[in-house]
C-alpha cells in the first residue's frame, strides 16, 4: 500500500495574465514535513489555497491519498466536480491560516466542536471529548470556555490548530501560522506544530521562520516566480544553497 498522501502534478494557476504557479510538481509521503519558503508572491500561498480547494486551478492535478480532487475527466474534459464533493474533499486536509479565523460568539471549545458536529455527525458528548483532548494537546486544557476575544493571539492559533486536527485530516497546511502574532508568542505556536511532526502529523507548511524550517522539516521547497526553483533538505537549502537567488535570499539567515 502506498504512503503517498500528496501528489501534485504540473500545476498551474493564473489570475487574469498574471501566472501565479507555472508548472508546480510535488510529492509528500505520510509522516513527512516539508516547508516552502520564497519570498511574497512566489506562488507560496495560492498553492496551499489550491491544494484546499479555496482556489481554482487552471492546469494539472492533485491528488490526496491516491485520489484526484476538485476535478474529473468527463468525456476527455477536465471537468469541476460539484460542490458538495468539493465539500468532501476539502475534508482531507486541514488548514490553519495566517488569521485566525475563529467564530468571536463561540467559546474555543465550540469552535472546535461546530464541524464535528455539523460536518462529521458527531454527538454533542463525543465532540467534546475530542475538542477537550485537542485543546490539551496543544496546551489549552483549561480554556475550553473562552472565548477569543479573550485569548491572546497565540492561543487563538493554538486554537485554530486544534479546530483544523480535530477532524482528522490526512494533510495538514500551514500558512505563515505566525505572520500575524507578536514576537514573543510565536514559540509557543511553533512548539505545538514541532511536537505535530514528531509524532508523525503529515504537513505542509508555509512559512518565514527558517530555524523553524530548518528544524521541522524533511525537506525545504524554495519557489520563486511560480516555481519550484530549488529543493532539498534543510542542510541543502540553508548551507549549501546553489542558486543566486536563493542565496539572496537567505542572505540575512545565519545558522
Amino acid at each position: 500500500m502506498s504512503n503517498r498522501v500528496l501528489d501534485i502534478s504540473n500545476l498551474h494557476k493564473a489570475y487574469g495574465d498574471h501566472q501565479v504557479l507555472n508548472g508546480v510538481s510535488l510529492e509528500l509521503d505520510k509522516g513527512d514535513v516539508i516547508s516552502i519558503i520564497g519570498s511574497s508572491g512566489s506562488g507560496k500561498t495560492t498553492l496551499l489555497r489550491c491544494v484546499n480547494l479555496l482556489e481554482d486551478f487552471h492546469d494539472g492535478a492533485i491528488k490526496i491519498d491516491g485520489k484526484e480532487i476538485g476535478y474529473v475527466d468527463v468525456k476527455g474534459k477536465r471537468t469541476k466536480v460539484s460542490n458538495k464533493q468539493v465539500t468532501k474533499d476539502r475534508g482531507l486536509t486541514g488548514m490553519v491560516f495566517q488569521s485566525f479565523n475563529l467564530f468571536p460568539h463561540l467559546s474555543a471549545a465550540e469552535n472546535i466542536t461546530l464541524a464535528l458536529r455539523k460536518v462529521q455527525k458527531k454527538s454533542q458528548t463525543e465532540a467534546a471529548e475530542i475538542a477537550q483532548h485537542w485543546l490539551e494537546r496543544v496546551g489549552l486544557p483549561d480554556r475550553g470556555k473562552s472565548f477569543p476575544g479573550q485569548l491572546s493571539g497565540g492561543q487563538q492559533q493554538r486554537v485554530a490548530i486544534a479546530r483544523a486536527i480535530a477532524m482528522n485530516p490526512k494533510l495538514m497546511l500551514f500558512d505563515e501560522v505566525t505572520s500575524a502574532l507578536d514576537p514573543e508568542l510565536i514559540n509557543e505556536v511553533l512548539d505545538v506544530i514541532k511536537s505535530l511532526a514528531v509524532e508523525g502529523m503529515t504537513m505542509l507548511i508555509v512559512t518565514h521562520e527558517m530555524r523553524f524550517a530548518y528544524e521541522v522539516s524533511k525537506k525545504v521547497i524554495f519557489m520563486n516566480d511560480g516555481v519550484i526553483a530549488e529543493q532539498g533538505t534543510p542542510d541543502a537549502i540553508f548551507k549549501n544553497a546553489s542558486s543566486e537567488r536563493l542565496n539572496a535570499f537567505l542572505k540575512n539567515t545565519k545558522f
